[in-house]
């Protein structure tokens, strides 16, 4: 057979194989599916639904009640003939269906007709303002509020639940019959002029108590949903307040963050304080007004005085009045209780009493961020957001309450950013509280830099002054000499200087200057610099104090910012002859005694004082103690002091154990101890005069 031939027939057999496969292809398919439909059908028959049989029917009570203003027992009473009052839409307030303004009491009534055999029914009523009671039959089974004689009015703006009958309600169950529904309103009259009496709005539903349940659950769950972000603000406002609280605690200086952590805490609790309000109906309306008014104006004034403090404000005339006018701003928000203000009158003159202080505060940042101030560039737009809304949204509220066709709380309703909700007055609070932060974070960096410099200059002070102050004590034959310098922060101001003057003699010079820290330091470099220089003048004690005196008048306050110095100039020879002149510095200690000086201003005070010297000869074993006011003012927790008869008993021990003991009893000032033993004989030409003394 040819080749061709043969090819031909292969494929022409190929051709019905694949032919007669695609046939078979669907049929296989058919067949798989119906199987499965087939099995799936057996597994699911058993669990049909039945919507005629198993439905759950729900009434809408949205329409038409009988109404009446008024106020009469017997309206509650079902056999009562309602037929004559006029029909209300139960959607709208009576005020907007021909009863504007009105306030006091009215009643709507309707008739729900039950099923036979039905299960226990209730009601979930819309929003009604202000007090209200409901009965059913004649009984009452539900109240919001307190009625007359009570000022205080309510507002619940939650669904309310209403227990209507149980199973076994109605004389005969065996057939349909009907309730009947009477609702008695109180409406305050200090609301009357801006909100409508009645129902706020539609959405009334009847039916089986448990689903009832279920949607007054969802009703709630979605008024807390509205709120969340108010309570998420409190909570970062009220976290961050303490941490910025515990910054002022560790900086008291700085107390603008003891400003801004009060702003933050008081908006904390005003933003919980609205959650409890508008979610949980507590606590009543005045009360709330006034926490409310009192918390806005706490966040105020500290917002206030945190921007006086970091722009650098004086209290002038205006800021005083503006601070008054907003410290007094609650007070008007609560006269519509006693009746001498309307609640729209109080809430406005609440804002006009505020808005200076946001004007001066707008002002004030608009200035210096002209003037290129960083500090107000960063917050001139987050407190124009939070300013401008709170006004804006109070003088609309005020301005509704008047009765103009405005749209109360525009500022205020919420918009979605999913699933939640954000409020504008939230948001412009979180971009506030985020440049605040900004702000107190670059200001906390800047002191740091600027605190490492100040710790710099600390030290250089520190190794100038340690260059300064004996850091050996001189050997000198005749004289036992050890003393002891603790300055109560890294510098110090006392001073002393233990000076060798030819001859086996000694010059001591022992002082205090008034204050601590680097100026002091400072004043102590210039004083000891110039005792150097006296010194290799002249070793008079009264002449070098004299010298000292005159540098310095004039010097201490306008150069170093310290107060006045105290100095003890001593000189003593080598046979034991001790001279003396104080400028104000406490006596010197001989042997566990005070030695007696005449009383001497302190150094710089006055010029051309001369100072009276003291002479007195010390035998062998005699010990001299100096010490400085760190000493006898060290002052333990109960406020107790070490004072001079406790320093006099401690004088005879040596200078690590007088500094010591101070120390340990409550080192709060520089402390210099500084004690001279004389072992050396006296000279024959002074032993007649040994141990006298005489004032020169």
């Amino acid at each position: 057979m040819p080749a061709h031939r043969q090819i031909r027939r292969w494929f022409v057999y190929l051709t019905c194989l694949l032919f007669f496969a695609c046939l078979q292809i669907p049929t296989l398919k058919g067949q798989s599916t119906a199987g499965q439909v087939n099995a799936q059908t057996r597994e699911t028959s058993p669990a049909s639904f039945d919507l005629v049989r198993d439905r759950q029917s729900v009434l809408s009570l949205d329409g038409k009640w009988r109404f009446h203003p008024g106020d009469d027992a017997r309206w509650s009473d079902p056999a009562y003939n309602d037929s004559n009052w006029p029909l209300l839409s139960s959607s709208q307030p009576w005020s907007d269906q021909g009863y504007p303004a009105m306030s006091g009491f009215a009643w709507y009534r309707f008739t729900v007709l039950v099923p036979a055999a039905h299960p226990a029914l209730s009601l979930d009523l819309a929003p009604i303002l202000t007090s209200w009671q409901a009965f059913v039959d004649g009984k009452l089974v539900a109240s919001v509020g307190h009625m007359p004689p009570n000022i205080f009015p309510t507002a619940n703006w939650n669904y309310q639940f209403v227990p209507l009958a149980g199973p076994e309600s109605g004389a005969d169950d065996s057939h349909p019959h009907r309730i009947q529904v009477a609702i008695r309103v109180w409406h305050s009259p200090i609301w009357s002029s801006y909100i409508g009496g009645g129902p706020e709005y539609g959405d009334h539903i009847l039916g089986a108590s448990s689903l009832i349940a279920a949607e007054q659950f969802h009703h709630d769950e979605h008024r807390r949903l509205i709120f969340v972000d108010h309570f998420s603000y409190s909570i970062v406002a009220a976290i961050i307040g303490i941490t910025i609280l515990g910054l002022f605690l560790f900086r008291p200086q700085e107390r603008e963050y003891l400003w801004f952590a009060i702003v933050l805490m008081a908006k904390s609790f005003d933003s919980a304080l609205t959650v409890l309000y508008w979610v949980y109906a507590i606590p009543p309306v005045p009360v709330f007004d006034i926490l409310d008014g009192a918390l806005v104006a706490c966040a105020q004034v500290a917002l206030l005085l945190f921007l006086t403090r970091v722009l650098k404000i004086r209290h002038g005339f205006l800021w005083n009045v503006i601070f008054v006018l907003a410290m007094a701003s609650p007070i008007f928000n609560v006269f519509y209780w006693p009746g001498w203000l309307s609640a729209a009158a109080g809430g406005l003159i609440q804002v006009f009493c505020l808005l200076p202080s946001s004007v001066w505060m707008l002002v004030i940042l608009t200035t210096g961020a002209w003037r290129r101030d960083p500090n107000a560039r960063l917050l001139l737009l987050p407190i124009l957001l939070v300013q401008g809304l709170w006004v804006t949204d109070n003088v609309t509220i005020a301005l509704n309450q008047f009765g103009l066709p405005i749209e109360a709380r525009i500022m205020e309703t919420p918009f979605i950013v999913a699933p939640f909700t954000m409020h504008p007055a939230l948001l412009a609070e979180l971009l506030f509280l985020l440049a605040m932060l900004a702000f107190l974070i670059r200001r906390f960096t800047i002191a740091r830099r600027r605190e490492e410099r100040w710790e710099g200059a600390l030290e250089a002070a520190r190794q100038v002054q340690n260059l300064l102050l004996p850091e050996a004590i001189p050997s000198i034959e005749g004289f036992v000499i050890d003393c002891v310098y603790r300055p109560a922060d890294a510098v110090g101001g006392d001073f002393f200087q233990i000076l060798p003057s030819g001859e086996g003699n000694l010059l001591i010079v022992v002082g205090d200057v008034a204050g601590k820290g680097l100026p002091a330091a400072m004043m102590v470099s210039m004083i000891v610099g110039a005792i150097r220089a006296e010194a290799a003048h002249t070793t008079d004690p009264a002449q070098l104090a004299a010298s000292l005196n005159d540098r310095m008048t004039g010097r201490a306050g306008n150069d170093f910012g310290t107060g006045f110095t105290t100095c003890l100039c001593a000189h003593l020879s080598a046979s034991g002859r001790l001279v003396l002149a104080n400028a104000g510095h406490l006596p010197p200690y001989r042997n566990g005694r005070e030695l007696p000086m005449p009383g001497a201003l302190p150094l710089g005070m006055l010029t051309g004082v001369s100072y009276d010297l003291v002479t007195t000869q010390l035998m062998a074993g005699d010990r001299l103690t100096f010490v400085s006011d760190g000493v006898v003012e060290a002052q333990n927790r109960s406020g107790e002091l070490l004072g001079f008869d406790r320093t006099q008993e401690l004088s005879t021990q040596s200078a690590a154990e007088i500094a010591e003991t101070a120390n340990r009893f409550g080192q709060v000032d520089d402390i210099t101890v500084v004690t001279i033993e004389f072992v050396g004989i006296p000279a024959a030409g002074d032993s007649d005069r040994a141990s006298e003394a005489a004032v020169v």
